[in-house]
C-alpha cells in the first residue's frame, strides 16, 4: 500500500494517503490486516484526512519492519465497489424494514423472505472466499437451514431477529458517539449578535454564519473561531495551549473556540463555527479511537470468531441426533459474537465519555486497557508532582539586613519581570504584607543571569551565583554553609547583593502539590506496585521528593534521553509502565512507556504524544483514570463471561425444547439470545463511576 511517512516517534508512525482515498476501502478489514503486521499493536485510520497511525512494540518489531509491512500490504481485497455512502439513521431504516415486512401480502411473503436472505448469503460467500468460517457464514447457514425445509416463516423470523440485532448495534453505537461528541461539543443553544445596523439580538447557534458579529462577555465559553473587532478582554486559552495565564485580546486579535473570557467584553467577527473550529477538531480523535481497537476488543472478537466452529459442531450434532431442521436452525442462530462484539466497544466508548466528565481524556480504548494493567508509574517532578509555580521557602539575611528589608528590595526589583522565580518573590512579599514602592532607577535585566539597578542610590543586584559572585565580584564565602544546607533541602538559591556586599540568600523550592501524597497512596491501593521519580532537577531535590512521598526510587539530573532509557529498562524487565509528565522534554519518555499521561497545563507536544490527558490542574484525575480503566476492563470481562454462559445455555435449550407445530421451533432460544445481547449492551453503557454524580 502506498503511503507517505509524515511523522515518526519511537513506537509510533504516522502515514498519509490522499484525503478520501481510504473511503474506497473496508476500513475495518484494512485495520485488521494492518494489525497483523509484526509488532503492530494499535491501528488508527482516519478516512477524512487520509491518516494512518500505527503504534508498534519495539521489542517485537522495528520501525523499518513496520514501514515495510505497510508497503507490502495488499489492500485490494478490501476495495469497495463504490465509495461508502453516509449511513442512514438506523431507526428510520429499521422502521422502513418492519413496515415492508408487515404490509407485504401473504402470497408474496415467501419471495420477499428469499430476497431478504440474499445479502446474508452474499456476506457468507465473501467470508468463505477468504476463507473464513465466521459469523456471516453462521447467519447464512441458519437462514439456509430453514429455507431448505421450505419453512419461509421460520427463515423470515430469523431474518427479522438478525435485522433487529443489527439495528440495536447501530443504535447503541450511534447513541454512544452522540453522547461522546456532546461531551466535547462547544455548540450553545444561542448567541448574541450585533448587526451592522440595528439592535443586538439573540440568534440560534445553528443560524450563525461566517461574517456575523458575535458579542462575548465575561465567563463566556467561546464557541467560534474569529477576529476581534471591538473591545478588550483577558482570554484563558488553557484548553488550546495549556497556558493558565489569561491572554489579552484587542481589536485585530484572533480567538479560538474552546477558550474562555475571564474578564472583559469582545465583539468578534465569526470566521468558523461548530465542527470547523480548531477546538472541535479534537472530535477526530473519536474516529481514531474507534479505528484503533484495544487488545481486549481484538481478543474478544477473535474469541467470538473461534466459537463459530463449535456452534456449527453443535448444529451438526443436533441434526445427526434429531433430524430436525428447526432445532438445527435455532442452534445456528445462537452465537457468542453478537453480545461480545457489541458490548466491548460500547464499554470503551462509555468510559471515554464518562472520563471526559471527570477530568480525564482517554484517546481510545487501548490506553484505557493498558492503564488498567499498569504496575509501574513513573513521574516527572516539575509541574507534575510539584506545582508548576515555584515558591519562596525562606530568606537568609546578611550584613545587617533583615528578612523584611531583603524581601522588600528583592520584590521591588523582581516585580518588573514575568519569570516564575520573580513571581514567587513578589507573591511572598504580598503574602507577608511587605510594601515595595518604586525606590530605584531603571532596571536592567541580564538574560539568564539576574537584575541590576540602583536602589535608593545604591547599586543593587539579584540573580544567580555566577552573576553575583563572578560577574559582579561579590564575596560569597560568608554563605558557604547556608548554600550547602539549601542544597540538602533541595532548594535553588537567588542571591541579593548591594554595593558589592551580600545582602541575602532567597531559597526557592518547587512545593509539592498538596494532593500528591494522597494520590500516591491511592494509586498503591489500586494495584500500582512501583512508583518512581525521574527528574532533570538536581539529585538532592529528587531525593527530597522521593523521601517525602515514600516513593520506590528515582533519579535526578537526567536528560530526556536518560528518562527514555530508564523507561525502556523498566519495560525490558517485564513492567507495564505509565509515564506522567508535562514538559516537551517528557515526550520521548511518554512515547517509550506503555501509557503516556500528560498534565492539563503541559506543553502542546506532551499532550499530543500522550495517550491520556488530565483535564484538571490536579493529580486526582490520575486516580479517576486508573479506577475508570479498571472498571471498564472488569465489566468487559464480566459481559464476556455472561455471554458465553447464557448463550451456551440457550444452545442447550434449543437442543432440548420440542418444536412447535407451524412455528419457528427453537425461536424461543433465538429471542432470548437477542434479549441477552441487548441487556449486555445496556449493561456496558451504565455509569462506571456513579459515585462521582453524588
Amino acid at each position: 500500500m502506498r503511503a507517505v511517512l509524515v511523522h515518526s516517534l519511537p513506537g509510533r508512525l504516522r502515514f498519509r494517503v490522499k484525503p478520501g482515498a481510504l473511503n474506497r476501502y473496508d476500513t475495518a478489514g484494512l485495520a485488521q490486516e494492518l494489525g497483523a503486521i509484526r509488532g503492530v499493536k494499535q491501528v488508527s485510520l482516519n478516512p477524512r484526512t487520509g491518516g494512518i497511525l500505527l503504534y508498534y512494540d519495539r521489542a517485537a518489531g522495528s520501525e523499518a519492519q513496520t514501514r515495510q509491512g505497510l508497503a507490502d500490504l495488499d489492500a485490494a481485497p478490501y476495495l469497495l465497489r463504490r465509495p461508502a455512502a453516509r449511513r442512514e439513521e438506523p431507526v428510520w431504516s429499521y422502521i422502513a424494514y418492519q413496515l415492508v415486512r408487515a404490509l407485504t401480502p401473504p402470497a408474496l411473503k415467501p419471495a420477499v423472505t428469499v430476497l431478504g436472505s440474499l445479502p446474508f448469503f452474499a456476506a457468507a460467500l465473501k467470508s468463505l472466499a477468504r476463507p473464513r468460517l465466521d459469523v456471516p457464514v453462521l447467519d447464512a447457514a441458519a437462514i439456509g437451514a430453514s429455507l431448505a425445509q421450505g419453512n419461509t416463516k421460520a427463515a423470515s423470523t430469523l431474518i427479522m431477529l438478525l435485522k433487529t440485532g443489527e439495528y440495536l448495534e447501530a443504535w447503541a453505537k450511534q447513541r454512544s458517539r452522540k453522547n461522546l461528541t456532546a461531551a466535547l461539543s462547544l455548540k450553545p443553544a444561542s448567541v448574541w449578535v450585533r448587526p451592522e445596523a440595528g439592535l443586538d439580538r439573540e440568534l440560534p447557534f445553528d443560524l450563525l454564519r461566517p461574517g456575523d458579529r458575535v458579542i462575548l462577555r465575561t465567563g463566556a465559553l467561546i464557541p467560534i473561531d474569529g477576529e476581534v473587532l471591538e473591545g478588550r478582554a483577558l482570554v484563558n486559552e488553557a484548553a488550546m495551549t495549556g497556558e493558565p495565564l489569561g491572554v489579552e485580546k484587542v481589536p485585530g486579535s484572533s480567538i479560538h473556540g474552546g477558550t474562555v473570557i475571564e474578564e472583559g467584553e469582545l465583539l468578534v467577527r465569526t470566521l468558523k463555527k461548530g465542527a470547523d473550529t480548531r477546538y472541535e477538531r479534537i472530535i477526530q480523535l473519536i474516529e481514531d479511537s474507534e479505528g484503533a481497537k484495544a487488545d481486549t476488543e481484538i481478543k474478544a472478537n477473535r474469541a467470538a470468531g473461534r466459537a463459530v466452529p463449535f456452534t456449527f459442531a453443535a448444529a451438526a450434532l443436533t441434526w445427526l441426533f434429531s433430524r430436525n431442521f428447526r432445532k438445527t436452525a435455532a442452534v445456528l442462530s445462537v452465537d457468542y459474537s453478537c453480545a461480545i462484539k457489541l458490548a466491548t466497544p460500547l464499554a470503551f466508548l462509555t468510559g471515554i465519555r464518562e472520563g471526559l466528565g471527570n477530568g480525564v481524556f482517554f484517546k481510545g480504548g487501548a490506553p484505557m486497557e493498558k492503564f488498567a494493567a499498569v504496575d509501574t508509574v513513573v513521574f516527572d517532578k516539575t509541574g507534575t508532582l510539584t506545582q508548576a509555580s515555584p515558591a519562596l521557602a525562606r530568606i537568609i539575611p546578611y550584613d545587617g539586613f533583615s528578612e523584611t528589608s531583603a524581601l522588600k528590595i528583592a520584590a521591588c526589583l523582581e516585580e518588573h519581570f514575568p519569570h516564575p522565580v520573580a513571581k514567587a518573590v513578589v507573591a511572598e512579599a504580598l503574602a507577608r504584607g511587605v510594601r515595595h514602592r518604586e525606590e530605584h532607577s531603571q532596571v536592567k535585566y541580564i538574560a539568564a543571569h539576574g537584575v541590576a539597578s540602583a536602589y535608593q542610590g545604591k547599586h543593587t543586584v539579584i540573580g544567580s551565583r555566577h552573576f553575583i559572585g563572578e560577574d559582579e565580584g561579590v564575596d560569597l564565602s560568608l554563605a558557604g554553609e547556608d548554600e550547602k544546607a539549601a542544597a540538602q533541602e533541595g532548594c535553588s538559591v537567588l542571591y541579593l547583593a548591594q554595593e558589592k556586599k551580600l545582602a541575602a540568600l532567597l531559597l526557592i523550592k518547587d512545593p509539592l502539590r498538596p494532593e500528591a501524597p494522597e494520590v500516591v497512596a491511592m494509586l498503591r491501593s489500586l494495584g500500582v506496585k512501583w512508583i518512581y521519580l525521574l527528574s532533570g532537577d538536581n539529585q538532592k531535590t529528587a531525593e527530597r521528593i522521593i523521601q517525602e512521598l515514600s516513593l520506590d526510587g528515582g533519579r535526578g539530573e537526567l536528560l530526556p534521553q536518560d528518562k527514555t532509557a530508564m523507561v525502556a529498562y523498566l519495560r525490558e524487565r517485564g513492567r507495564t509502565v505509565a509515564f506522567v509528565g508535562d514538559g516537551m522534554n517528557d515526550s520521548p519518555a511518554m512515547s517509550a512507556a506503555d501509557v503516556g499521561i500528560a498534565m492539563k497545563d503541559g506543553a502542546d507536544l506532551a499532550r499530543e504524544v500522550a495517550d491520556i490527558t488530565l483535564k484538571e490542574s490536579s493529580l486526582y484525575p490520575l486516580v479517576i483514570a486508573r479506577l475508570m480503566a479498571q472498571r471498564v476492563i472488569g465489566r468487559i470481562h464480566a459481559n464476556t463471561r455472561a455471554a458465553i454462559v447464557l448463550n451456551s445455555f440457550f444452545i442447550l435449550m434449543g437442543l432440548l425444547e420440542n418444536p412447535v407445530s407451524g412455528g419457528a421451533g427453537g425461536s424461543r432460544s433465538v429471542w432470548l439470545h437477542n434479549l441477552t445481547t441487548l441487556a449486555l449492551s445496556l449493561n456496558a453503557m451504565r455509569l462506571f463511576l456513579p459515585e462521582a454524580k453524588q
